[in-house]
């Protein structure tokens, strides 16, 4: 997968100097600081057959998990800043007491968009939340953050457009899109409920791509619900769209391979090696 991310480079990269150090220190830090505190407390059956594995397998899993905000989220961030984009530091905030026919037309739009008969494109979605946003008297309403897990994880805005994003896992299943859906549909009702003229867009996001050929055949969003490169974005559809330029996933790329080059990861071994001579 590497060598396949490392092609493409038609264009060269502008990323500056300040913001290339910064992303390489959050990279450098959010691992060093996983490692260290690694400890494996887990106990499973598989313990008696293969321990060593299970151990090792904890730590990776665990890393790979953590990627999403110690590593994306920042690196987004920065990424975002460098090309002019306000960050946002808040989380879209939900109605209370939530709105019944606010609640009414979005359980139907969620309906709507897991069909295959019914789908409505997402421009269609947020027209008809403005509609029924613009006659919801608003006096008695307060706004509060929404259940842990399924807040925004990058808010940002520029030239009065503001955009969501959540960094997602790179291999859904058909339930996982469902719930991506689900949430991106939260995130326009709230957002739009306080502000029914507001101009956003909210997407998942996918940091890379796993395979060796197209994600999207790859995956299950041929089958609706979510629209490809409108309502999800993977690598460098991503990645680019926040920093105005080409080819932006090749410089994290890069970044890791210089890393690994100065010795950060040599770590992992080295607990490894601990938590094998424990046996």
């Amino acid at each position: 997968m590497i060598k396949k991310l490392l092609k493409n480079t038609s264009k060269p990269i502008r990323i500056n100097r300040a913001v290339r150090a910064e992303i390489k220190g959050k990279l450098r830090l959010s691992l060093l600081k996983y490692v260290s505190a690694f400890t494996y407390t887990s106990t499973h059956p598989l313990d008696l057959l293969i321990p060593k594995e299970r151990k090792v397998r904890s730590l990776v899993g665990g890393l790979e998990t953590s990627m999403g905000t110690t590593v994306w989220e920042p690196i987004a961030k920065a990424l975002a800043k460098m090309n002019g984009f306000e960050v946002i530091a808040d989380k879209i905030l939900m109605p209370v007491p939530f709105p019944p026919e606010l609640a009414s037309e979005l359980a139907i739009i969620i309906s709507l968009r897991e069909t295959t008969t019914g789908w409505l494109p997402i421009n269609d979605c947020i027209e008809r939340f403005r509609e029924v946003c613009r006659r919801i008297n608003r006096d008695s309403i307060t706004y509060v953050h929404p259940p842990a897990g399924t807040g925004v994880d990058i808010w940002i805005k520029k030239n009065g457009k503001e955009f969501a994003f959540d960094t997602k896992t790179v291999k859904p299943n058909v339930g996982n899109i469902k719930s991506f859906n689900k949430q991106l549909l939260e995130w326009y009702a709230y957002r739009i409920c306080k502000d029914p003229e507001v101009q956003i867009e909210c997407k998942v996001a996918y940091p890379y791509n796993p395979y060796s050929g197209d994600f999207w055949s790859h995956t299950p969003h041929t089958g609706g619900i979510l629209e490809p490169r409108v309502d999800a974005l993977v690598e460098n559809e991503f990645w680019d769209f926040l920093s105005g330029f080409q080819n932006t996933f090749q410089v994290i790329i890069e970044i890791f391979t210089e890393l690994k080059i100065e010795g950060v990861g040599s770590e992992l071994p080295t607990i490894i090696g601990k938590m094998n001579s424990q046996e």
